[in-house]
């Protein structure tokens, strides 16, 4: 079964993406009688006449709504670059996704609008951000402690934050040295591996999970389990990058996406953010990998 995101394309009259535009979002079946998706899904509509002319849609419980425009959504200094962009952006600011999941190779932008998400819920409502993602201790299966690492916790998990840094320092501008500082000192930017996890129940929160192909179902549960109340779960991989020796079939995010309890939920959805924008040498990587794996 593909991961790939829940799109369906629809053909339509001018008068129903018209009435889009105007009304920004609609009943359900004012769209087409027979009409049947579960909450989540992402809907691209085009004009009978002219391929051009088209919208971009997705579903919560009871409403289409309308995508926001490229120029209308923003997260800091990050504006949607494509249509899957534009998707992932209007999910992560619709509130009734409590759940957003995004796949995409390196350079498509996953992580880095995840994080951009939750510095603007941090400023705006005051929301904890929580960041983790898999070991290498953790993918091997074997040792699931930090303890024969010296130092404390963050001392420990370092080695597996640089990429979260980069992207924290670039969200938050000239100044996010010192910002992140002040953050990580008043515990409202976290670090916190898997294994940490237990025990706890993370309120009023961002939390992130990036690399998230490379955990087992049991590993993905124990942390989503233990997410509260007013919290929004990102979760961030790349079913192409697994660096265990598990198959995609085995992997704890194969399993949530598959599930029919996911698919028929009204607070989950997911996207899958296909155009990488890091460079030629990273397009070229992927896609000899993905020749290699057939």
């Amino acid at each position: 079964m593909s991961l790939s995101s829940r799109v369906t394309k629809l053909y339509v009259s001018d008068d129903c993406i018209d009435s889009f535009y105007l009304e920004r979002e609609l009943f359900i079946d004012e769209l087409h009688e027979n009409f049947h998706l579960d909450p989540g899904s992402l809907i691209q509509i085009v004009s009978e006449n002219n391929e051009k002319k088209s919208a971009l849609l997705y579903l919560t419980a009871d409403m289409v709504k309308l995508c926001s425009s490229e120029k209308k959504v923003t997260l800091g200094e990050f504006t949607p670059r494509d249509k899957n962009q534009l998707w992932y952006f209007n999910l992560l600011n619709e509130e009734d996704f409590k759940i957003v999941v995004s796949l995409g190779t390196a350079g498509t932008g996953k992580t880095s609008i995840a994080i951009a998400k939750a510095i603007d819920l941090y400023f705006k409502q005051r929301k904890t951000i929580y960041l983790t993602k898999p070991t290498h201790m953790v993918q091997d299966h074997e040792n699931q402690v930090f303890g024969p690492v010296p130092g404390d916790v963050e001392e420990k998990y370092a080695p597996y934050l640089g990429s979260f840094e980069i992207v924290l320092k670039k969200v938050l501008g000239s100044e996010g040295s010192s910002y992140l500082d002040s953050m990580k000192k008043k515990k409202h930017l976290q670090y916190i591996p898997v294994e940490y996890t237990r025990g706890c129940t993370f309120e009023d929160c961002t939390f992130i999970i990036d690399e998230v192909q490379n955990m087992t179902w049991h590993e993905l549960k124990t942390v989503m389990s233990r997410i509260g109340e007013n919290s929004k779960l990102i979760l961030c991989g790349d079913p192409y990058q697994i660096d265990s020796n598990m198959s995609l079939e085995q992997t704890g995010i194969y399993n949530l996406l598959t599930s029919d309890t996911f698919l028929a939920s009204d607070i989950t959805t997911s996207v899958t953010l296909t155009k990488q924008y890091r460079g030629v040498i990273p397009d070229l990587i992927y896609h000899i990998d993905k020749e290699m794996k057939g």
